[in-house]
């Protein structure tokens, strides 16, 4: 596979992406036809990969590590809100994309939770843009480690270093240092600043998060 280089401004670093894979959850062709030319558009040599139930998406996040995934609201055994909760699990750096017909509960429920973005899908001029912006506010989480992640969620849902230190099993120094390394890769230097970009990018749900 070969794709456009892509480069992405952020206010901490910018990031050239050589190749973008884009795993799209869809069960209609023509649908998929159509998403899959507005991501031309905006990597011309870009990847997109289709599937329609829970375990050829599961398969495709483990085999493929997607750079953006887009979502419909739901195929026949799966919807979009179980299909995101599994990427925040495996992929959390991963941007997740609703592409729907109509904006109804599904849609909310995932965005309340942490998905990127809602594009209509008579409106896909709008998923390039939607893309760049989502990967861009992402390029912190990417830097973190698992266990930096981990930090990072539960200082969004309001633990103490204390508190950590024991959940975690370590000790509230080594808590301290994976704290200030958070800090640091992700250039946000005050709890609640860490607190709003979990939510944000949904590591925390806006009902976890507590500043």
């Amino acid at each position: 596979m070969s794709a456009l280089p892509l480069r992405f401004a952020a206010p901490h670093a910018g990031v050239t992406i050589t190749r973008l894979k884009v795993l799209l959850l869809e069960d209609d062709p023509r649908d998929a036809e159509l998403v899959t030319h507005a991501v031309q558009r905006l990597a011309p040599m870009g990847t997109v990969t289709r599937v329609n139930g829970r375990a050829a998406f599961i398969r495709a996040l483990d085999e493929l590590t997607p750079d953006v995934i887009l979502s419909d609201r739901a195929v026949a055994d799966f919807n979009a809100l179980e299909a995101f909760r599994i990427v925040q699990e495996r992929l959390p750096g991963s941007p997740f994309l609703l592409v729907a017909s109509a904006f109804e509960q599904t849609a909310s429920d995932c965005l309340r939770a942490g998905a990127a973005d809602f594009i209509r899908k008579l409106d896909l001029s709008r998923l390039g843009p939607a893309i760049e912006r989502a990967m861009t506010l992402r390029l912190p989480l990417r830097r973190l480690s698992a266990r930096q992640r981990e930090i990072l969620q539960l200082i969004a849902a309001g633990f103490s270093t204390r508190e950590m230190a024991a959940r975690l099993g370590r000790s509230v120094k080594t808590v301290e240092t994976h704290r200030a390394e958070v800090m640091r890769r992700t250039g946000i230097h005050d709890l609640a600043g860490l607190v709003r970009y979990a939510v944000r990018v949904g590591i925390v749900s806006a009902d976890e998060g507590s500043d």
